[in-house]
């Protein structure tokens, strides 16, 4: 009799290893950028609430913003106008930039860093203008002035967050 065959015997199959896939996928997202696109939310609706909110005042409670802003009285329609298109366009463009920058636009990311620069800027300048249009101060008058820089805050993260490299290298496609 002859001995069988001497072949390697394998308890266990071989191991499979996939292969890596090609091209690889999209870097991860940076929290930042994130983080970047849940404020510019977050303004979307803050900015839709207050500026519907102030064009309620203007239209039905003229005489609250004559009292306050008495410089202004002249003014209402086209403080109401500047309002009305700063609140809509503003809004438009911070939620399609955020949608863009989700999906790894550049040119969103640019947009969005010139838009809170230029929001930035508008909210000072509003804020200044009011605080010059208010009563004149008299002797034994006190007036209280409330400066809200929220707006300014969230803006200034904005820029901060999407200024990042890393934010740049992602949106970068």
């Amino acid at each position: 009799m002859a001995d069988p065959p001497q072949y390697p015997v394998y308890p266990y199959p071989q191991p499979y290893y996939p292969a890596a896939p090609w091209p690889p996928g999209p870097p991860r997202r940076p929290g930042l950028t994130t983080a970047a696109v849940v404020l510019m939310w977050i303004l979307f609706g803050l900015g839709l609430f207050s500026g519907l909110g102030s064009a309620f005042v203007l239209v039905f409670r003229r005489e609250l913003f004559a009292e306050a802003v008495p410089g202004l009285a002249d003014w209402i329609p086209l403080v109401l106008l500047v309002t009305l298109v700063q609140t809509a366009l503003f809004a438009a463009l911070r939620g399609l930039f955020a949608v863009r920058i989700m999906r790894r636009s550049a040119s969103a990311r640019t947009g969005a860093l010139a838009l809170e620069g230029v929001s930035i800027g508008y909210q000072v300048i509003a804020q200044v203008l009011l605080f010059s249009a208010m009563v004149p101060v008299e002797p034994g008058r006190s007036v209280s002035f409330q400066f809200d820089c929220t707006g300014i805050i969230l803006s200034i993260l904005i820029l901060c967050f999407l200024g990042s490299a890393r934010s740049a290298r992602w949106c970068d496609r």
